[in-house]
């Protein structure tokens, strides 16, 4: 379980986060909403260590996540997709797809893991030999997405992973994301201005705005309540 506890961000004077409290289960997904600048991202950032809290924690599997080196939090089986699908045009789909599990020393694993990316996203599969830059935004999408997941992470933090994508296109990744939570059990905190979206595929909602929560609740009863949709999320 991931569990964040009184969670405190700042950027010199500024307060992103503000006691930032909730619990995310094993093989769920957690949809994290809320209007620009209500601290989605810096949540993100703060549990995988980009960035350090003022104060509070985030802990995985006993760990406090704020304690640690980016690159400890990765070996620890926690995967990081940033904004902005950020992949290496001059390399091909399979060779960013292999950096994704540099670290991993099991080389029959690694093979295993490529293919089962292929299986989860076949347009990958069919452009494996080409270079990222031709890929469309909905495939560079599932490529940044399928390198973290060659690390074989236990926990996934997206974020906003339907940003400029077609309805199609995005349907497609939602549910290829609840797909990874009910074969592998990947736990998944996810980012999302498309709160539809975000809440179809979702067993809680945390609502943030101004940095702090102000609705921790099942994911369908967040999509029902009309009323709170309209005030911060906006449909």
């Amino acid at each position: 379980m991931l569990e964040v506890r009184d969670l405190s961000t700042a950027y010199g004077p500024v307060l992103a986060l503000d006691r930032v409290s909730f619990d995310v289960a094993d093989g769920t997904v957690t949809a994290v909403l809320g209007a620009n600048g209500a601290g989605k991202t810096t949540l993100l950032r703060t549990i995988s260590g980009l960035v350090r809290p003022k104060e509070g924690s985030a802990t995985y599997d006993g760990h406090d996540l704020t304690r640690m080196a980016v690159e400890d939090i990765v070996r620890l089986g926690v995967g990081h997709v940033p904004e902005g699908r950020g992949v290496i045009q001059e390399l091909t789909v399979e060779e960013n797809l292999r950096l994704g599990s540099l670290w991993r020393r099991d080389r029959p694993d690694r093979h295993r893991a490529l293919g089962e990316i292929y299986e989860l996203f076949p347009p990958l599969g069919a452009r494996r030999a080409q270079s990222a830059f031709t890929l469309s935004g909905g495939e560079r999408q599932m490529l940044a997405l399928g390198r973290a997941l060659m690390a074989r992470p236990r926990a996934l933090l997206l974020d906003e992973p339907s940003l400029g994508l077609a309805p199609l296109v995005t349907a497609q990744i939602m549910s290829r994301l609840r797909e990874l939570t009910q074969r592998s059990g990947m736990t998944i905190l996810l980012v999302e201005q498309n709160a539809r979206s975000a809440l179809s595929i979702a067993d809680q909602a945390v609502v943030l705005s101004l940095g702090r929560v102000v609705l921790l609740d099942q994911a369908s009863a967040v999509a029902g309540n009309a009323e709170l949709r309209h005030h911060y999320l906006g449909f």
